[in-house]
């Protein structure tokens, strides 16, 4: 792929992330030395049932990394299963620290699937936060046990390599199969000094994710809190739920949350959500598509002058696009735009045969630099998978995301698809994002995914939509009348499906499209 087709012709473009280069390089244990060593005594993670000042945090994390290093040889693949609360968080920060290949998995996946997982992971030891049955017979590591001994210190073992593996987080492809993402340290840092940056992260902040530390936000995003000297507030929203979630950001004065749109459209409707975030200055929203009126309704609950940030990001790379969302956007029925583009990555729009596109044209969007993931976890080691090595650019890889993006005239990229999700309905190309825009548009719809069946008549649009307390047969007639003053025939589904909950995979939330491509063939 040659230099002259990268850039993004009429793109406004985010200013570089700060001392980039030199965060980036510092290695994870003196970060969090020094972050301890500003305010011990301050409070550094707390969930639901307590939490470690910066002190014991610090130590818990030197115990376990002495304890991993005790264990097993530097770049050693180690899976990680802990809780998610705080002494949990600070022995994965110890294992990250300690130079081996972190496998940060969820203790909480069905059993099958947590050992069809650990199968492929193949890792030499364990670390385990409880006892579990559906381990290998390999090493391990007991949380309590390292606690309850006396404190360790930890001196890396090895000489520190930003650019070697650090963490693999899993992730459900639109196949269903799980791919390991291999992020380096330098990765993951950057990551982390880019929550920090965007969302402006000080002491006085205390900053909850809904993610867990299975996923790359679950980690960067506490990470960010501590090493700016604030609070991360730790909790399980997919065994709590929003409720929960609620009531501890009330409780511990949240100033910064990151969440999905799902999870905001199920709080929008809980009565305790305005007071859960009196104190938000910073709200930020990931990826999914966001309908502009939905935004406007969000905001009637979040405080005045609460700020809103739109991500587009993906586990391979960073955050791709971003933007602060002015107060005043709420034109009903569009969806907001990805954003300014992130200087972090060399970027292109791309057509079929790997051209740039025309101005104003979407084209897949691909991806080159040395902060994109190292590649995928297979069979217990790291190939290059989808990122692949660029030619002439050593520790660069390049990737190709899947997405389909175009540049509006305002300078901003939008998100208008799938690669591999467009279909052809009687000649006429149709993308289901543009479908599901619609069905989210309609009153008390609070979710709605579309699935796309090979019939030997052609291919069938299945929508699926979520409606707490609305009757199906008034829903589904408005949701006809809406489709049909919105959209071409070719692009209407010629059945739909009213369900309690979209069926999503327990690792990150992604929809589970092999169970709504069952459900639509019933």
């Amino acid at each position: 792929m040659n230099d002259d087709i990268w850039g993004l012709p009429g793109a406004r473009v985010s200013p570089p992330l700060p001392g980039l280069e030199s965060f980036t390089r510092t290695p994870l244990a003196l970060l969090l030395q020094q972050a301890a060593a500003r305010a011990p005594a301050a409070v550094a993670l707390v969930g639901a049932e307590g939490g470690l000042d910066f002190a014991t945090l610090h130590r818990q994390a030197m115990q376990v990394a002495a304890a991993v290093a005790a264990l097993l040889p530097p770049g050693a693949p180690l899976a990680c299963l802990l809780p998610q609360r705080p002494d949990g968080f600070a022995a994965l920060l110890g294992a990250l620290m300690s130079g081996r290949v972190c496998l940060v998995l969820n203790p909480r996946e069905p059993a099958e699937r947590l050992a069809a997982l650990l199968a492929d992971a193949a890792p030499a030891a364990l670390l385990l936060g409880a006892p579990l049955a559906a381990a290998p017979a390999l090493p391990r590591l007991l949380l309590d046990d390292i606690l309850a001994g006396p404190p360790r210190d930890f001196t890396l073992d090895h000489p520190w390599n930003p650019d070697a593996p650090m963490a693999v987080h899993y992730t459900s492809g639109s196949s269903g199969l799980p791919k390991g993402i291999v992020l380096s340290a330098r990765s993951v840092l950057a990551r982390t000094l880019e929550v920090m940056t965007y969302l402006r992260l000080g002491p006085a902040d205390a900053m909850m994710a809904a993610s867990q530390p299975s996923t790359s936000p679950g980690v960067t995003h506490p990470l960010a809190a501590l090493l700016a000297g604030g609070r991360a507030v730790l909790t399980n929203i997919a065994v709590d739920g929003a409720s929960a979630f609620l009531r501890l950001a009330g409780r511990e004065g949240v100033t910064c949350a990151s969440c999905g749109p799902s999870l905001l459209r199920m709080m929008l409707h809980l009565e305790s959500a305005r007071a859960a975030f009196r104190q938000l200055r910073m709200m930020r929203i990931g990826n999914s598509a966001i309908l502009t009126a939905e935004l406007a309704a969000w905001r009637q609950v979040l405080p005045p002058g609460c700020e809103v940030q739109h991500t587009y990001a993906s586990t391979e790379a960073l955050a791709m696009a971003q933007w602060l969302v002015p107060q005043g956007l709420a034109e009903a029925g569009t969806v907001l735009a990805a954003g300014l583009a992130e200087a972090t990555h060399r970027m292109a729009l791309l057509d079929e045969a790997g051209h740039p596109v025309a101005s104003g044209e979407a084209g897949e969007l691909v991806l080159s630099g040395p902060l994109l993931a190292l590649g995928e976890w297979q069979g217990g080691r790291l190939v290059p998978g989808r990122l692949v090595p660029e030619p002439g650019r050593p520790g660069w890889r390049r990737f190709h995301t899947g997405d389909l993006l175009r540049v509006q005239p305002d300078g901003l990229l939008r998100v208008v698809g799938r690669a591999d999700r467009q279909v052809k309905i009687n000649g006429v190309r149709v993308e289901p994002a543009e479908v599901e825009a619609v069905l989210l548009a309609e009153p008390g719809v609070t979710d709605a995914t579309l699935v796309a069946l090979a019939r030997p008549t052609g291919t069938v649009l299945v929508g699926f939509v979520v409606a707490p307390g609305l009757e199906e047969a008034v829903l589904f007639a408005a949701l006809r009348r809406r489709l049909a003053a919105a959209l071409p025939a070719a692009f209407r589904p010629s059945r739909l499906h009213l369900l309690p909950v979209l069926p999503r995979m327990s690792a990150g939330g992604k929809l589970d499209r092999q169970a709504l491509e069952r459900l639509a063939a019933e």
